[in-house]
């Protein structure tokens, strides 16, 4: 699922964490692009601008040298559990050089977000027993949610995008939870592989008590991984 909506400035800045990759695109007034690259998110001062670290390219030194009439476009994601991408358009107010190379971006009125997922994700950190084609595993369970979950396995097993996998958790309520999802992703993420599960069809109530009972037992963690986590949903 994929919907729009559109942020007021003062709502989009709490979701978008200091530190956070950006992607930097400085466009002529005809739109044609000009530079494109990675940036970083220093901070924002009064909510009227944000500050970007300066991208080391000397074609965009000099483009810096003049900015005026020229175009910003910014991209990123935010620390929503929705998994929300955003694109910012905007100018540039100044360039500066201390205490280290920044550029101040104004902040329009409003900004666009695109969620990618239905239902909010949540943070968990369980062992689960995973079972994809006939292969047995302990995996871990990294975050959940009412439409699908993203798994962690430690080998670098060959999964695909689209095989079905199934696995249960053990010691949430008096019989094992079982639960089966299609692979719509699969990520090496450092040493081990990361997949991104979409539950089947029917599997909605299941989901809903589990999601309850790992709030009562209080199994849910508050550290984002909205930048590393490929869950769909």
């Amino acid at each position: 699922m994929k919907t729009t909506n559109i942020l007021s400035t003062a709502t989009f800045l709490p979701t978008l964490p200091i530190g956070a990759t950006l992607t930097f695109e400085l466009r002529y007034a005809d739109q044609i692009k000009a530079f494109g690259g990675a940036t970083r998110l220093i901070g924002y001062r009064d909510k009227k601008y944000i500050l970007l670290e300066t991208p080391c390219d000397p074609e965009l030194t000099k483009l810096l040298a003049e900015p005026a009439g020229m175009q910003v476009v910014i991209r990123g994601l935010t620390s929503s559990r929705y998994g929300e991408i955003f694109a910012l358009k905007s100018h540039i107010l100044s360039v500066l050089h201390r205490p280290e190379k920044m550029i101040a971006i104004a902040l329009p009125p409003s900004v666009s977000i695109h969620r990618m997922r239905e239902y909010p994700r949540f943070n968990v950190s369980r062992i689960i027993h995973l079972d994809i084609d006939e292969r047995n595993t302990l995996a871990k369970l990294i975050n959940f949610s009412l439409g699908g979950c993203a798994i962690r396995l430690s080998n670098h097993q060959f999964i695909d995008a689209g095989e079905t996998v199934r696995f249960t958790i053990n010691g949430l309520f008096n019989t094992p939870v079982e639960f089966e999802g299609d692979v719509k992703s699969a990520v090496i993420n450092g040493d081990g592989l990361q997949l991104g599960i979409k539950f089947r069809e029917g599997v909605s109530e299941l989901a809903y008590e589990t999601l309850a009972k790992l709030i009562l037992t209080s199994e849910l963690t508050e550290a984002s991984s909205t930048q590393t986590s490929p869950t769909v949903q």
